[in-house]
């Protein structure tokens, strides 16, 4: 039998988290607007009902002082007009007050001796017959203010032992306050009505935005076309924000969208050419059978198609993971430049080109030791100074310098270089200088290296020289002066 009061108890818990369950799944499933509504309806309502209580206190409080000065106003007349002395005091009949008001003179047990207004023999037949001691009605003979019977009375101490009681009808007043209180309860309705209604306007009116966004982003969902855009909200709010910040980001990944799907178009393009060399050679040396010495030369040029996907294929491996967040560290620009430098050394030989690095602009000035420190990553670093120098040497003039300059690293070399017009058109993927179609190369160099200076917030620009300044061509990577406050 003991454990009935537990089971019952366990059965109410698990009854009432199941009633609140419901109530959370009910409010769950509202509108916004509605939930915003209904907070709306909350705060006015405890607004409205905590202003109309202060009114009606205030007023209730300012008509009760109000009719306690007209009592005590009163009684200070009635003191004014008594007659004789001790207990024989009396009203004069010249005192007479108004209806509304009654005037008694009280013994000290609460016998009524004289009532304003009213001839004597009217006021002996009113007096109080004669009680036990101890039973007397206590509150018509306290002294100050309050209410009894429906009425607002005042009683004073006389000299002589009597008391002066002046009193007042209160159903004037109780009637007074009721009506101010219908008053207010009504218009706390009206209010709290319009309140709902302008509420659910506003909520609808500011969640307007947010529904062309969802209804943009269920199109582009359902359709597949990402060119969709949302109406931009009016003025400068949070709406006007949020629909522009959601239009920005369409417009980048529309943008990102169409450049990946150029460069696929493109890899695919750039791929199917040595594959498809690789298959005619194929094809060709198994059409018939030759001597060894054929089957190896054919061998050897299908290698060098084989390198040449496989060095397509690292570069756009390269290009690809240009998109993954940058792992940025302080590189030592000099130190970068010796050891690139000294790999391509024998590059360099090969193709009968004179390959320096140089700090500064190689005169006597020493580059400040500060100044060979940037925020970038180690091996994009190499990259990026291999892809210029192997660039250089491939295409440029006899003489390739590498500078190390503030902030900066130069790759200098003494040919003409590209048209300024053609630099546009060389930063994009497979792109390829004019002439150069018979020299190896995927054209993803320089595509790649304006990939990585924009994951270091570096920038890339050609230079030329004309020939009063001794002429040639470089390309400038440079970083912005950052604190290196850290390396200490």
């Amino acid at each position: 039998m003991s454990g009935r009061p537990a089971l019952h108890g366990d059965l109410a818990a698990s009854e009432g988290r199941w009633h609140w369950s419901r109530v959370w799944s009910v409010w769950n499933r509202l509108s916004l607007r509605f939930k915003l509504t209904l907070g709306y309806a909350l705060i006015f309502s405890l607004s409205v009902v905590f202003g109309a209580l202060c009114v009606f206190v205030l007023a209730r409080g300012s008509l009760t002082r109000t009719l306690d000065t007209t009592l005590q106003e009163t009684a200070s007349l009635a003191r004014g007009s008594l007659v004789g002395s001790g207990l024989k005091q009396r009203f004069t009949d010249a005192l007479q007050p108004p209806p509304e008001l009654s005037l008694e003179l009280l013994s000290e047990s609460g016998e009524v001796l004289d009532v304003a207004g009213q001839p004597l023999a009217e006021t002996a037949a009113r007096a109080a017959p004669v009680v036990p001691e101890g039973s007397v009605d206590r509150r018509l003979t306290d002294l100050g203010v309050y209410n009894h019977s429906n009425r607002r009375v005042l009683t004073e101490a006389l000299p002589g032992g009597l008391l002066l009681q002046v009193s007042r009808d209160s159903n004037t007043l109780t009637a007074l306050l009721e009506a101010l209180a219908r008053v207010l309860l009504a218009g706390s309705v009206l209010m709290i009505g319009l309140a709902c209604v302008a509420g659910y306007y506003l909520a609808d009116r500011a969640l307007k935005p947010v529904d062309e966004v969802a209804r943009t982003a269920d199109s582009i969902t359902r359709s597949g076309s990402y060119r969709g855009r949302v109406p931009p909200a009016p003025g400068s709010d949070e709406m006007a924000r949020l629909t522009g910040t959601v239009n920005s980001m369409l417009d980048h990944l529309e943008a990102t969208i169409e450049r990946e799907k150029s460069f696929a178009r493109t890899a695919a393009h750039e791929l199917r050419t040595p594959l498809t060399a690789l298959q005619g050679r194929l094809e060709l040396a198994l059409e018939r059978p030759r001597e060894a010495a054929d089957y190896r030369r054919s061998l050897e040029i299908m290698q060098g198609r084989v390198d040449e996907l496989l060095s397509l294929a690292q570069g756009l491996l390269a290009l690809a993971e240009t998109d993954r967040p940058a792992a940025l560290e302080l590189i030592n620009l000099s130190a970068q430049a010796a050891d690139v430098t000294g790999e391509l050394h024998d590059l360099s030989k090969r193709l009968g080109k004179r390959l320096d690095w140089q700090e500064g602009a190689g005169g006597p000035a020493r580059l400040d030791p500060l100044a060979q420190w940037v925020w970038a990553e180690p091996l994009g670093v190499r990259q990026v100074l291999r892809n210029l120098l192997e660039n250089a040497l491939k295409y440029g003039g006899p003489e390739v310098t590498v500078r190390v300059a503030p902030h900066a690293l130069v790759v200098w070399d003494s040919g003409p270089g590209p048209q300024p017009q053609e630099w546009a058109r060389l930063a994009r993927p497979f792109e390829r200088g004019a002439g150069l179609q018979g020299v190896s190369g995927s054209g993803l160099g320089l595509p790649l290296v304006m990939a990585l200076a924009q994951r270091w917030n570096a920038r890339v620009e050609p230079l030329w020289h004309d020939a009063s300044e001794g002429g040639g061509f470089g390309v400038r990577l440079s970083w912005a002066e950052r604190d290196l406050s850290v390396m200490n």
